[in-house]
């Protein structure tokens, strides 16, 4: 039975884990790896996991099938889209399922958990950026009425690469 909870400092290692083997199936064969390691460096320290868990207006959840981890998502309010969607908004920054775990509906009960987050809190808008070739990625946030609004450079390393912002009106 899928459970999805808040994430919690003893999870930071396996989260850790999760979130380094997704990234690399997810983007691995588009990168190199110098590039991928740079990245995982950064955004997946330790250190760096448990700032991002005590940020002020981050929502990190697990999901979790019996004793594995299937899939994780991070939500987090931050003034970057203010500019084309005004103050009320709620970023949705990563949503990640394993590859051995994709077609269950762990993305869509991972989605529903943050629509509904968003909507309890009054947000207007909920945005996400998603690289420009991932296709998968696009057509799942599509038929959960995302559209593009923007775009803006998402640093790989030392490779420059186009994001898509997209949005959906809560």
């Amino acid at each position: 039975m899928l459970e999805i909870r808040l994430t919690t400092p003893d999870d930071l290692p396996e989260l850790r884990r999760v979130a380094i083997e997704t990234q690399m199936d997810t983007f691995g064969a588009f990168n190199s790896k110098e590039n991928m390691d740079a990245y995982i460096q950064m955004a997946y320290h330790p250190k760096s996991l448990a700032k991002e868990l005590n940020e002020p207006g981050s929502m990190n959840y697990l999901a979790r099938d019996e004793s594995e981890l299937t899939g994780f998502m991070r939500l987090r309010r931050n003034n970057e889209a203010e500019l084309w969607l005004g103050k009320s908004t709620i970023e949705l920054q990563r949503l990640y399922v394993r590859t051995i775990h994709h077609g269950k509906g762990i993305g869509a009960a991972l989605m529903h958990v943050a629509v509904d987050h968003a909507v309890a809190e009054k947000i207007e808008w909920m945005w996400l950026g998603v690289w420009e070739g991932n296709i998968k990625a696009q057509q799942f946030y599509a038929k959960w009425g995302f559209e593009r609004f923007s775009e803006h450079v998402f640093q790989m390393g030392d490779d420059p690469q186009t994001d898509w912002l997209l949005r959906r009106r809560m």
